[in-house]
Formats: structure tokens, C-alpha cells, sequence
């Protein structure tokens, strides 16, 4: 049997609950025997600016940001200051891209989608916590307990390689809600909507599958 190539992928994340969903991806897609790749991922939960900064090759890569959009104005604000912040990063002469891979409001949206469609507006993040007690039969309190690690990690153990692929076709299905009655923004070069649900986590998510061969 020929030895597997390794694919790189780059995420610069916000939360523990970003890096833990991706190393469980990994284990999901090293899990099957018909792979013709192996994922390996570098995901630090660091800026935009200071990720590239660390990277030490001259190669050129694709860092792809996993950010929520959340709707008060100082988070919406902090939002577009990451966009210009992978902008910049751009510009620093490494031959790097930066990718959105963004949950409007939360990475919840893309958990949730794992077991059931969502299509209607959420008006907090804490709306979310009903779904993901509902669908991973859980009881937590509120999001602060979900996200503790070896709650999250419960969440993530009812996750399959099947679940990943329903929820790029629901997420795909969102997006295609969002462009039949929305007007998405552009900031920075980077498109999104601003309503909510809306996501684009799924595109980098959907790519790693298909490059591995398990899509």
C-alpha cells in the first residue's frame, strides 16, 4: 500500500471550541481507510496578523480565519478589524492568503447544522443552547458549560464523518436562502451577510474533504 501524502491547512481561530472541532475532524477523516490524504492542521488561536508573523517558510499557504459576526456594534467592530488584519497580513511579503471562514452569530450555527437544518434567525447566541441540548441530548445551563472542554468534547463524540457531510449540504442550503434575499457586504475584500443564519466555515470544511478523498 503506498504511503498517504500530508495537506496542510491553516486556521487562525477565536475559542478552544474552533480547535477542538478541527483536531476531531482530523481523527474523523484519518479514521477512513479510503482517504488518499492525511490532513494535518496548525491552528492557533491567535490573531491574524501575529499568525503570520510566526510562520517561519517562504512557501506561499492559505490560512483560513474561523470568526463569528455577532450583531451589537462592538462585536461587529471587532469583526471588521480581523478582515483588515488578514488584509494587512497579506501585505507582509510571506505570499500567504487569508480565507474567511466565518458563523453569523456564533460556531454553534455550524454544530447545530451537524444534526438538523436552521433556518430561521437567532436573536442571542444563547438561542442556540435549546438545539444543541435538543439534537446531542444534553443539559447544559448555558454556553458557558457547553464550551467547557470535556463538555464540548461529548458534543463532538456524537460527531460522524456523515454528520460533517449533512452539514455542508445544510450550510450550503442557508447560503443559498441568504443570496435569494439578502445583500451580502463586502469589507476588505471579503464577502458575508450580515443576517443571520449565515456561514462560510463549510467551504474550507467541504475542500478538506474532497482534497482527502472522504467527500
Amino acid at each position: 500500500m503506498s504511503e498517504k501524502r500530508n495537506i496542510k491547512y491553516f486556521f487562525s481561530v477565536e475559542g478552544e471550541t474552533e480547535f477542538l472541532y478541527f483536531e476531531h475532524l482530523k481523527k474523523l477523516i484519518l479514521a477512513e481507510e479510503t482517504r488518499i490524504a492525511n490532513p494535518v492542521f496548525r491552528t492557533e488561536k491567535i490573531s491574524p496578523l501575529k499568525f503570520v508573523k510566526k510562520l517561519s517558510f517562504i512557501h506561499s499557504c492559505t490560512i483560513t480565519a474561523v470568526f463569528d459576526v455577532e450583531d451589537d456594534p462592538e462585536h461587529r467592530n471587532h469583526f471588521e478589524n480581523t478582515l483588515k488584519k488578514m488584509r494587512d497580513a497579506e501585505k507582509l511579503g510571506k505570499s500567504i492568503k487569508y480565507e474567511l471562514g466565518y458563523s453569523n452569530i456564533d460556531f454553534e450555527l455550524w454544530i447545530i447544522l451537524h444534526k438538523k437544518d436552521l433556518f430561521g434567525s437567532a436573536g442571542s447566541k444563547q438561542q442556540y443552547l435549546a438545539h444543541i441540548n435538543r439534537i446531542f441530548g444534553m443539559n447544559f445551563q448555558g454556553l458557558k458549560e457547553y464550551k467547557e472542554e470535556h463538555n464540548f468534547l461529548q458534543i463532538l463524540s456524537k460527531v460522524t464523518l456523515n454528520d460533517v457531510k449533512q452539514a455542508i449540504i445544510r450550510a450550503e442550503n442557508i447560503c443559498k436562502q441568504r443570496q435569494s434575499d439578502s445583500t451580502s457586504i463586502k469589507s476588505y475584500g471579503y464577502e458575508w451577510f450580515d443576517k443571520n443564519p449565515s456561514l462560510s466555515v463549510h467551504i474550507i470544511v467541504k475542500r478538506i474533504l474532497l482534497e482527502c478523498g472522504v467527500y
